[in-house]
């Protein structure tokens, strides 16, 4: 049928578009854990596999995503399964409230040159999703490292004192999370 192929070559755009020009997703758990070591000790005791930032504004989770198959994920308002996981987890650890920010920018979208895409951010609290957040008041109140990563303006991967918790042995997690819970003396 003529409708089928129609459908076809659409979605076969869909897939050719999003594939050559979508950078790899970002999705950041932001936490109100005031030491990255202490974070950095309990998710890689937990077994969590990501990677931790330290923040002004509090320890920060994040992971890259990775690309869907299906051209249609991008379309549903839900978070990515594994940032989705990553952010109730952490959240039932710490007991506390966190927020997930996603980030989903390409670049040259549509035959324009420049940066095009979106930003989504959830609450979540004791391993459930409460709702909802403003990604544009979410990044007005977080340091600019985590600005700068989310928008992509530094890689994951260059950002200075993050800890990857899939590299720590389990006698370091432990001690970086009871080091990172001492309170400073002043």
């Amino acid at each position: 049928m003529a409708g089928d192929d129609e459908f076809d070559a659409i979605v076969a755009g869909l897939t050719g578009a999003s594939a050559a020009s979508a950078a790899p997703g970002i999705a950041m758990v932001l936490t109100p854990v005031a030491s990255a070591p202490a974070l950095a000790g309990l998710c890689a005791m937990s077994g969590l596999r990501c990677k931790v930032l330290p923040s002004s504004t509090g320890a920060v989770a994040a992971i890259e995503l990775v690309p869907s198959d299906d051209p249609f994920a991008e379309l549903t308002p839900s978070a990515p399964a594994e940032a989705a996981e990553l952010a109730g987890a952490i959240s039932r650890l710490t007991h506390a409230e966190v927020v997930l920010l996603v980030s989903k920018l390409g670049t040259d979208v549509g035959g324009e040159t420049g940066t095009s895409g979106q930003l989504t951010a959830w609450k979540y609290d004791h391993g459930e999703l409460t709702g909802e957040a403003s990604p544009g008041l979410v990044l007005a109140a977080v340091d600019g490292v985590v600005e700068d990563v989310i928008l992509g303006v530094v890689a994951l991967r260059d950002v200075a004192g993050a800890e990857d918790t899939g590299a720590i042995p389990r006698w370091k997690a432990a001690r970086m999370f009871t080091r990172g819970l001492r309170k400073r003396k002043p």
